[in-house]
């Protein structure tokens, strides 16, 4: 697995798994949308395992649960769905003590009912570590926005800052104190379900994604969908505050750190004034970033028009490093 690298592995499988009518859309995106009588459903699932995804001195229990709950809810929020029902799947070590496992689900239970969803059931089971799996259901909307759909010319948007919650696991990996802000970001992030509806339901944009592994990673998975390239300028792209008191590490963090949880769309240019008027209804700032380009790849150059390099454009659970 180390040398297929896990999207790498993805990719090999997609092709082998059969097609129904009554999925609408299958695996390569953040949701699956599968429908039924009447209705058709987003489906998500991701998990969280110590020693990978975290350290247990971290998070609380409870901002555990939280999270595990949010950052699925992001992957609704990238198709512009609402969440509404999951499952919990807890994986225990036998030595975890019962009541810190009782607020992990308090958590995951009020991260929910914040957003309107209902937890409906689960699986506990031992486990040489702990871990937190959810799958999540949402309504999708009437118009669905996969990350297929990009088009050369059109203009790149990011909502919120990215970079701080990549900077709290930089530093704690290398035995420092991270600051408040950067802290709270990486526990607390915030699903942009509000925005993603509102973008969705415009029908301005033409592609859309959470950003959790890292921008130039997941910005390439947009590019990969939709068969475009993309330019992305440096100086356009919001890095958090508390990242620019480390510069010769914010634009790392900014560009491959992941767990930002903020959306990525495209916007054909003829929608950009229509794209104004609908900045309140997003409830948080979001920012032109670049341009979709023909040909491959993500290219993001300084201020000079220099390209930058990197030896890795985000997460991978087998071959990257934080």
């Amino acid at each position: 697995m180390q040398e297929v690298g896990e999207f790498g592995f993805i990719d090999s499988i997609l092709p082998k798994l059969g097609k129904r009518r009554d999925v609408l859309v299958g695996p390569g995106h953040d949701c699956a949308v599968v429908r039924s009588p009447g209705r058709a459903w987003l489906v998500t699932v991701d998990s969280l395992v110590e020693g990978v995804h975290f350290k247990r001195h971290w998070l609380s229990p409870r901002q555990l649960g939280r999270k595990s709950f949010l950052i699925n809810a992001s992957d609704i929020a990238a198709m512009g769905g609402q969440p509404r029902f999951c499952l919990v799947n807890f994986g225990v070590p036998p030595t975890y003590r019962s009541a810190d496992l009782v607020r992990v689900q308090a958590g995951i239970v009020s991260a929910a009912d914040e957003l309107g969803a209902a937890v409906v059931g689960g699986n506990l089971s031992q486990a040489t570590q702990l871990s937190i799996t959810i799958t999540l259901l949402g309504e999708a909307p009437s118009r669905l926005c996969t990350r297929a759909g990009a088009q050369p010319g059109d203009q790149i948007f990011l909502t919120g800052t990215i970079g701080a919650a990549a900077l709290a696991v930089h530093q704690w990996l290398r035995g420092g104190t991270p600051s408040g802000a950067a802290v709270r970001r990486f526990r607390e992030p915030e699903p942009r379900v509000r925005a993603g509806k509102a973008l969705v339901e415009s029908r301005l944009i033409s592609s859309m994604i959470d950003v959790s592994d890292g921008l130039v990673q997941d910005l390439g998975h947009v590019c990969k969908a939709s068969g475009v390239g993309a330019h992305v300028e440096l100086e356009r792209i919001p890095i958090a505050p508390v990242c620019r008191k480390l510069p010769n590490s914010a634009t790392r963090l900014a560009l491959s750190g992941g767990e930002d949880y903020e959306l990525l769309c495209t916007v054909p240019a003829h929608n950009l004034t229509r794209l104004k008027h609908l900045q309140a209804a997003l409830g948080c700032p979001i920012h032109r970033i670049g341009e979709i380009t023909h040909g491959r790849g993500v290219k993001v150059v300084d201020a000079t028009g220099k390209r930058l390099r990197f030896d890795h454009g985000g997460f991978d659970h087998f071959a990257s490093r934080r």
